[in-house]
């Protein structure tokens, strides 16, 4: 019979029976997941030790007497280790009571979103050759662009239509479906190795984004993600290279691939911006042997310009070696990056979306429904400003999921914050 059973009830003779759980080395850490939950933490070495002992059958009690040092001056708290444990769902059952499921709210950012997992598997889609041929693909597209000037990416080619309103409005689109079909390409490069995904509608900064949570990759070693994490950038240099080649070769409507042109390139460019927690962000902490480093990186950024609170410092204090000798150069990275996002969003979104704005406004004012003019007016409306107003909402959702988050018991806290006590809990 499954019985309810609070992590405080865990005891020093308690013994713990645990899911199915991944453990991978990322630099000085060990990352402990359930990918059921999608659920994932990083560990000190003793805490991977004492995770490894616990699994053995061990009472927590004598887990603790086996990683605490001769020479400690007090033993390592195994006890509040194993509670934590429990909260995070990775216990199925201790002393043989079953540990009920984490409830749905508690699953945190990994659980949001659209859950996605493919049945069918094209691991020759996503593999070595598919990194070669988007090598390639890279590698045409800058010699085209070299060599034949007429091909070269200009602003003006997104105004390919017969007025600069109805090319907006479907650069708008042809921009969307482009970043659609990108997340996608993740969602089946994971599904090739076995790991399912979520997408979901997000922003960065105050762009609207689909997003897609690759939280699993955390049970693979560091290498075998970069395929899923780069190959969104794959079919963008795919379609890039394919444009440039149709237009070389004279094929196709030229107007419209130049305008693909400009609008991948884009998209190719937006991935350097690391500071925005990018594809090339997550391929870079990979490599790096990072496990939190947008969270260290805010918390030294933080720190130089105003006091931490207790649960701040003891995060930062908590963070791991790499993560801290890493943030210390790239909070650079991440501050030269806000800055020319806020110069942008000042000098070019604002005023663009406001001049959108008036001019949808005065058109729709001025012509009447029997004219071209007002439904050409309010469809560029709908379809340029309605994404910019979806990112206010996301904003707004975000913004009362922290404060949710915020107020929320002790009982039901995010994994973010629990994933801390757990690794704080074997220091």
């Amino acid at each position: 019979m499954t019985t309810t059973l609070d992590a405080d009830l865990v005891t020093p003779s308690s013994v713990l029976r645990l899911h199915d759980l991944t453990t991978t080395p990322q630099g000085d850490r060990v990352v402990v997941g359930h990918p059921a939950t999608g659920r994932f933490v990083a560990l000190p070495a003793v805490g991977a030790q004492a995770l490894a002992l616990l699994a053995q059958g061990r009472t927590v009690a004598d887990v603790e007497r086996a990683v605490t040092p001769p020479d400690a001056p007090e033993p390592v708290d195994v006890l509040s280790f194993a509670r934590s444990l429990v909260r995070l769902g990775f216990v199925a059952a201790v002393d043989e009571s079953a540990v009920p499921a984490p409830a749905p709210q508690d699953v945190g950012p990994a659980g949001t979103g659209w859950a996605v997992a493919p049945r069918i598997r094209l691991p020759w889609l996503f593999g070595r050759t598919a990194g070669v041929l988007a090598l390639l693909a890279t590698l045409t597209s800058t010699v085209l662009v070299a060599a034949v000037p007429r091909v070269r990416p200009d602003a003006l080619d997104l105004f390919f239509l017969a007025s600069p309103a109805q090319s907006i409005a479907a650069v708008v689109v042809v921009t969307y479906v482009l970043a659609g079909v990108h997340e996608l390409a993740h969602v089946l490069a994971a599904a090739a190795l076995g790991v399912p995904a979520r997408l979901r509608v997000t922003r960065r900064t105050y762009f609207l984004t689909f997003e897609t949570n690759l939280t699993g990759l955390w049970a693979l070693p560091p290498r075998r993600r970069v395929g899923p994490l780069l190959a969104g950038m794959g079919f963008d240099a795919f379609v890039l290279g394919a444009a440039l080649a149709l237009r070389t070769a004279g094929v196709g409507p030229d107007a419209f691939l130049a305008a693909v042109v400009m609008i991948e390139l884009t998209a190719i460019v937006v991935q350097l911006f690391v500071f925005l927690r990018s594809d090339v962000y997550a391929v870079m902490t990979a490599l790096l042997g990072c496990t939190s480093l947008d969270r260290t990186t805010r918390l030294l950024l933080r720190r130089s310009v105003r006091r931490l609170t207790p649960e701040q410092a003891a995060a930062l204090a908590a963070a791991p070696a790499r993560d801290l000798a890493v943030a210390r150069w790239y909070r650079w990275v991440h501050v030269t990056g806000y800055a020319l996002a806020a110069a942008f969003f000042v000098a070019v979104f604002l005023p663009s979306t406001w001049f959108m704005l008036r001019w949808v406004v005065e058109s729709v004012l001025v012509h009447g429904p029997s004219t071209w003019a007002f439904w050409e007016a309010l469809l560029l409306g709908v379809v340029v400003l309605s994404p910019r107003a979806v990112t206010g909402v996301v904003a707004l959702r975000d913004l009362r999921a922290r404060r949710a988050r915020a107020v929320t018991p002790a009982r039901v806290r995010p994994a973010r914050r629990r994933a801390r006590r757990a690794a704080a809990a074997t220091r």
